[in-house]
């Protein structure tokens, strides 16, 4: 054992709180150690002591004194201070600081206890340790557990490292003397995984709020950990815009069951009675997946609404919603599982999703998909999917499979495929299938309308339909009515123009199951005078039904059982004025007259059927350059042209006979093709052909650079980034049956200016057939497209008429995004910004305060014109951007102009505020130009550590939609 000079002398006694005064230092600085194994104190590893100054051991009283920067190592705890005392005999260890000599005014304290406890740090005046019982009395203690800071006057610490602190602060502040903090006479911290406090209140920059409760709950989330179970606060406030008053949102509780997996259970309550609970399960695995499950119900009570008899009444609405999403995170790609699901009932959005985002709220369709993908090797492929959409009148479902084998050589080894004339030769097998299921009523009669079909009527609507839907035209215009008649009426109306299949079982029934192959043949590549390529292909296609239609053409008195045992019975009678059809017991009763036409009787039949086709393709393409020397004197060089020429052709040949069935459809002898299945590949009942055209062009300059005086370095510069033209000609249309073989020709390009700073895009679409107008209908604007070509005008009937310009459609777009960043070379990609629109905007998440200002603007332009009908311009600017005021101040803004109608589009305006470990944030939507939402604020004010986040003050009013 080391010991300094006096080690065996009287000693001195310990400093502070004794009286006595600290020894002069040594001349020479020395660093010295002891370590010492006792067994009589039971104490399992060594205690090592440091001191920069000196260590005086009292023997008869078993005390060490350590000076100047002293520390005691006891693992896993350590402790320095300026003056430490070691009881031996105790197993009890002693600490403060000292006065600072340097300070003239004798108040600051050098050299505080700093006590490491693991991976915990407590600051204090004074400490007494017991390393046996681990048992502690301190004096002013400071420490970090997990995001919040705990301060105290007078800590216990017990055995089972829970702290009983009196006269306790609690906050999320850093600092010395935070900002705020939760004031409480007692606090314990239970095993460091939470805080437990009596009666306490809030006190902002030293002032007591008049804000206190009788108790408080603190989860101490570590940082490392996914969370602490507890309770959430929620929200409270108003919701004036549907009459459902006051309320308090969600607010429940949130359990973690581990570092994988938690739960969250959520409640809302409004003063109408409406109310809602959600259940949320969140789930993850490192490097494998993440994802979220939620179910919510509502109950909406809608205040003082007036119902069609003109009373008084509060209806009840009931919505829910279903969301999962699943993310692979995974690196394999022989198998992957995907989800993206959001079905929620009508109306839900508006109600219950609260966002600045317009697009969320206003949302119509609904639904999702969800995916599996699982290979084998490197050859075999398969993906099942499951999907469902839905708009406020439309449903759709669909459950498929695809499974295949990738395209490969079977002649030759993956190893020696090079050199020879038919490696290129390539084949493979695609298994598709599945179920599909709607709601939409299959055979509608507005379908059918050049013959007559047992049980549909040919005519949209009866005489007393149609009056109904006269009635309701007038009805829901009438402003005289209350807001809930008129949406009843608009409701009956759609009912009555667009029909809809309701319930499962009828939905289901409705469905059809469609199973089928297709073997994509690649042949060999073919080079036509070296440089353009010729790539020919076959693709042989079967589809296997589970059920076919048989049609009967009747015109005479005949009864007709069908494959499921109904009956049909067709009377002809010449004293019946009109068609009609009657359902009772025995079947289907056709009453008609021999002028009628007779009537075509379909039967749909059970069963599996198999057809198939077989279609050509070829593709040629080549790649041409041309370069243009501008000499070496100017700064531009040089320039090169790109030019891609690519030419296709498909045929294929008609196969009627087995996916078609001949059918008499009138007295006259009339015949017609149709189809004998639902669904399937679309079999054409005549030949088909097409020849597709394109051509893409890029322009780009050989510059001398800027950055270098020599003559030799220069860069290259993309002046066009693309510029393409396509159509395609239909070789067997028929201009008898009014069919059109030049398809409109698309145009589009796309560049970007000043390195990129600035896009470009613009697209256009040219419509190649004239148009006359229509003498029947006047309010056809846009006439009828007849198959002759514009530029055949001068030599037509029409010379003299308007037949209709070319350009039928154009878009034009310019957009920026600037910051500070992108002037000194660096990207101009903005951050990614969560897309969720579900979630309330919280503008601290997505403002950067390291960059001083940010712009975006955006400029668009559309013309249509289609025929004869007027041209329609519409064109709109926007911009949005943030503008730091201080450094930890912005002011975040979205707005434009809409050029047509000459007003503000939809505009918001927020401030966001860093306030050390506070953020503040407002935003206001002053105005809208559709006048679909406007006057409402978002106001939040709460404590940046998300330990605290529910200790916020909360104001916000959604506005009018």
């Amino acid at each position: 054992m080391v010991y300094g000079l006096s080690a065996f002398s009287q000693g001195r006694p310990p400093v502070g709180g004794t009286g006595m005064r600290v020894p002069p230092k040594d001349t020479v600085k020395l660093q010295l150690a002891d370590s010492l194994v006792s067994k009589e104190s039971g104490l399992s590893t060594t205690v090592k002591r440091y001191a920069k100054d000196s260590v005086v051991f009292n023997v008869k009283r078993k005390l060490y004194h350590l000076y100047n920067e002293a520390k005691v190592e006891y693992q896993p705890t350590t402790l320095g201070a300026n003056y430490i005392m070691l009881d031996w005999g105790k197993n009890e260890i002693y600490a403060h600081g000292v006065k600072d000599t340097e300070d003239t005014t004798g108040l600051r304290v050098a050299g505080k206890p700093v006590f490491q406890d693991g991976l915990e740090t407590y600051h204090m005046d004074t400490i007494r340790y017991n390393f046996k019982s681990k048992r502690a009395k301190i004096y002013s203690i400071a420490t970090e557990q997990g995001e919040g800071y705990i301060h105290g006057k007078v800590v216990k610490k017990d055995e089972y490292d829970n702290l009983h602190l009196g006269f306790a602060k609690y906050t999320t502040c850093n600092l010395a003397e935070p900002h705020f903090h939760i004031s409480a006479k007692k606090i314990m911290f239970i095993n460091k995984k939470s805080a437990l406090s009596g009666p306490f209140n809030l006190v902002v920059h030293n002032i007591p709020l008049p804000v206190g409760f009788l108790f408080g709950f603190f989860p101490v989330q570590p940082k490392q950990d996914i969370g602490t179970s507890g309770f959430v606060m929620g929200s409270y406030g108003e919701q004036r815009n549907d009459g459902r008053g006051f309320y308090f949102n969600d607010f429940g509780y949130y359990h973690a069951f581990n570092e994988r997996l938690s739960n969250t259970l959520t409640f809302q309550f409004y003063t109408n009675l409406s109310f809602g609970v959600k259940e949320q399960i969140d789930y993850s695995k490192k490097y494998k997946y993440q994802g979220s499950f939620s179910v919510q119900f509502n109950r909406n009570v809608q205040s003082n609404q007036y119902g069609l008899t003109g009373k008084k009444y509060n209806p009840v609405d009931h919505q829910f919603n279903i969301m999962w999403n699943h993310t692979p995170k995974s690196l394999r790609t022989d198998r992957s599982f995907s989800s993206n699901m959001n079905y929620m009932t009508n109306g839900f959005a508006a109600s219950n999703i609260r966002t600045s985002n317009l697009s969320a709220v206003m949302q119509n369709n609904v639904g999702g998909s969800i995916n599996y993908m699982r290979n084998f090797g490197k050859l075999y492929t398969s993906t099942y999917s499951f999907s469902v959409s839905q708009n406020q009148n439309d449903f759709r479902s669909s459950l498929g499979y695809s499974m295949g084998l990738k395209q490969f050589n079977p002649f030759v080894k993956p190893k020696n495929q090079v050199g020879k004339w038919y490696d290129s030769f390539r084949v493979g097998l695609n298994l598709t299938g599945g179920i599909q299921a709607n709601n939409t009523v299959m055979n509608r009669s507005n379908s059918y309308t050049e013959y007559n079909i047992a049980g549909v009527r040919n005519s949209p609507y009866t005489e007393a339909e149609q009056r109904r839907i006269n009635e309701l035209n007038l009805l829901i215009y009438d402003l005289t009515l209350s807001l809930e008649q008129r949406q009843a009426y608009k409701e009956e109306l759609e009912s009555l123009q667009n029909p809809r299949l309701k319930g499962l079982s009828a939905i289901m029934k409705n469905s059809t199951i469609t199973n089928s192959y297709s073997v994509p043949i690649t042949l060999p590549n073919i080079k036509i005078a070296k440089y353009i390529n010729l790539t020919p292909s076959i693709t042989m296609r079967g589809d296997l039904y589970d059920r076919s239609l048989q049609y009967t053409y009747v015109n005479e008195n005949r009864e007709i059982t069908l494959s499921n045992g109904n009956k049909v019975f067709v009377n002809v009678d010449d004293s019946i004025d009109t068609l009609s059809y009657v359902r009772d017991k025995e079947g289907l009763h056709v009453n008609m007259n021999s002028r009628s036409g007779g009537v075509v009787v379909i039967d749909t039949v059970q069963g599996l059927n198999f057809a198939n086709n077989m279609s050509f393709g070829a593709a040629m393409n080549t790649r041409l350059y041309g370069t243009f020397n501008l000499g070496s004197k100017g700064r531009i060089q040089a320039l090169r042209h790109t030019l891609n020429p690519s030419i296709g052709f498909s045929y294929t040949p008609q196969n009627k006979n087995s996916v078609y069935q001949q059918v008499r459809s009138d007295s006259l002898n009339s015949y017609r093709y149709l189809p004998k299945y639902i669904g399937g590949s679309g079999a054409s009942s005549r030949d088909a052909g097409n020849i597709s055209f394109s051509l893409s062009n890029q322009l780009e300059a050989k510059v001398r650079s800027r950055s270098d005086s020599s003559e030799t370095d220069v860069e290259k510069i993309m002046l066009l980034d693309n510029f393409n033209i396509s159509t395609s000609y239909n070789i067997f249309a028929r201009k008898d049956l009014n069919e059109f073989a030049l398809s409109d020709i698309q145009l589009s390009t796309n560049t970007s200016l000043f390195k990129r700073k600035l896009n470009l895009n613009a697209n256009a679409t040219l419509d190649p057939y004239m148009y006359i107008s229509d003498p029947e209908m006047k309010s056809n604007l846009a006439g009828i497209r007849i198959t002759r070509f514009k530029w055949q005008k001068g030599k037509s009937e029409f010379a003299n008429e308007d037949v209709g310009s070319y350009l039928s459609r154009l878009t034009f777009g310019a957009s920026t995004s600037l910051n500070p960043q992108v002037f000194r070379g660096g990207s101009t990609n903005t951050p990614a910004v969560n897309r969720n629109t579900n979630l309330p905007v919280n503008p601290m998440d997505y403002v950067d305060f390291e960059i001083p200002w940010n712009l975006n603007m955006n400029y668009s332009a559309n013309y249509q014109k289609q025929g004869l009908s007027p041209e329609r311009w519409t064109m709109s600017f926007s911009f949005s951007g943030d503008v730091s005021l201080t450094k930890n101040t912005k002011v975040t803004f979205n707005s434009g102009w809409d050029f047509r109608f000459k007003q503000v589009t939809l505009t918001t305006v927020g401030i966001v505020r860093e306030l050390h470990c506070w953020m503040f944030s407002l935003n206001w939507t002053p105005l809208s130009g559709s006048a679909m939402r406007s006057g409402g604020f978002d106001f939040t004010l709460r404590p940046k550590a998300n330990l605290l986040k529910d200790l916020k003050v909360t104001r916000r009013r959604a506005g009018s939609y």
